[in-house]
C-alpha cells in the first residue's frame, strides 16, 4: 500500500518529479500558511510523509498528534525550522538538503541574491525607483558607494561565501575571510587573506555573513559587534534572521555607524503571528533608513527550486 505524502508548495516541484513521486506515493497537494491548518491536513490525510516548506515550524506541536508521520522531506539547507531533537526521539526520518552538500555545490542563487541586496543598498535602487514611479526623476536624493577599492568580509567560506568572494573581486573588491574550519581558508586565492571576526569587522567596508544558524552563531552581530566596525560600513546577512541582533541594527543605521543594511532573511519569520511590519528592520524602511528586506528569496530561482527539490524527491524514493 502506498504511503500518504502531503505536500506544501507542491506547484513548484517539476510535474515530471511529482509523477515519479505519485508512482511510489498518495500526494495530497497542502495549501497551508499556519501551523493549524497544516496539522488538519495532516491529521485529515493520515500522513506518513510531509514535504514542507521554511515557512511552518515542524516540531511537537505541529507532529504531536500526527501518529503515522514516518518522514520530514525539507528542500532547503537550514535546520532552523525544524525540531530535529523531537523528529529523532519519534524515529521520524529526516530528508533535508544538509544531506548533499556535493550535489549542491554549484547552486549559487543565495550568493546572486547577497549580490543583488549589496547593490541595491549602495545604490539605493530601492528608494531610487519608488521616486521615479511616483512622478520624479532626480537622482540628487540617491548618491550611492562604489564598491571598487573597498574590502569585503565574508563570515562563513563555504559554498555561498567562496562565490561572494569571487564576486567581490570581480567588482575589484579587496577580500578576507573567515571561518570556524580553517581548512576553508587554506591556500587562498591571490588578493585574499583570513582572519578572525574580529579583526574582519574593523577591516571590512562590508560585511556579508554566510553561516548556518546554531549556538554559536546566534546573535552572532550585536551592539558588541558593530562598534567595531568600520564607521559607514554595509551589512548584509542571507544566512538566517537569528543571525543579527535587528534592534541593535536599526540603532546603528539611526547612528550613522552603518550605510546601509540588505537582509534576506528575518528574526521569527517562522513563527504562525509573524508579522513582517513588526520586525525593526522592516519598520526601519518607514523610517527612510538604508534598509533593503527580501522575503527569504535566496533560493527561490527556478533552476535552485528544480534542483534542490529532485534531490529530496529522488532520496526519499530510495527509502521506500
Amino acid at each position: 500500500m502506498k504511503l500518504n505524502a502531503l505536500i506544501i508548495e507542491a506547484d513548484y516541484y517539476p510535474l515530471d518529479l511529482l509523477r515519479q513521486l505519485e508512482a511510489k506515493v498518495s500526494v495530497t497537494k497542502s495549501s497551508a500558511v499556519t501551523q493549524e491548518q497544516l496539522r488538519i491536513d495532516l491529521l485529515l490525510h493520515n500522513t506518513e510523509v510531509l514535504f514542507c516548506g521554511l515557512g511552518i515550524s515542524i516540531d511537537e506541536s505541529l507532529l504531536g498528534q500526527v501518529t503515522n508521520i514516518k518522514y520530514v522531506v525539507s528542500p532547503a539547507t537550514g535546520t532552523n525550522h525544524l525540531d530535529i531533537s523531537y523528529l529523532n526521539s519519534r524515529n521520524i526520518k529526516l530528508i533535508y538538503l544538509g544531506d548533499f552538500s556535493n550535489k549542491i555545490s554549484e547552486v549559487f542563487s543565495t550568493a546572486e541574491l547577497t549580490w543583488s541586496l549589496l547593490l541595491a543598498v549602495v545604490r539605493r535602487i530601492i528608494p531610487a525607483h519608488g521616486s521615479v514611479i511616483s512622478g520624479n526623476f532626480d537622482r540628487g536624493p540617491f548618491l550611492g558607494i562604489d564598491l571598487a577599492g573597498r574590502t569585503l568580509g565574508i563570515i562563513g567560506y563555504g559554498r555561498l561565501g567562496r562565490r561572494v568572494a569571487e564576486y567581490g573581486k570581480a567588482f575589484g573588491m579587496q577580500v578576507v575571510v573567515c571561518d570556524v574550519n580553517d581548512a576553508k581558508v587554506a591556500n587562498l586565492a591571490i588578493g585574499m587573506s583570513s582572519c578572525s571576526v574580529d579583526q574582519l569587522l574593523l577591516t571590512a567596508d562590508v560585511v556579508s555573513i554566510h553561516v548556518p544558524l546554531n549556538e554559536q552563531t546566534h546573535r552572532l552581530i550585536t551592539d558588541t559587534q558593530i562598534s567595531k566596525m568600520k564607521n559607514g560600513s554595509v551589512l548584509i546577512n542571507t544566512s538566517r534572521g537569528e543571525v543579527l541582533d535587528e534592534l541593535a541594527i536599526v540603532e546603528a543605521l539611526k547612528a550613522g555607524k552603518l550605510y546601509g543594511v540588505g537582509v534576506d532573511v528575518l528574526v521569527g519569520e517562522n513563527a504562525d503571528n509573524f508579522s513582517s511590519h513588526e520586525s525593526p528592520l522592516v519598520r526601519a524602511i518607514a523610517q527612510n533608513l538604508n534598509v533593503v528586506v527580501s522575503p527569504h528569496i535566496g533560493g527561490w530561482t527556478e533552476q535552485a527550486v528544480a534542483t534542490t527539490r529532485t534531490l529530496v524527491v529522488e532520496e526519499l524514493l530510495r527509502h521506500l
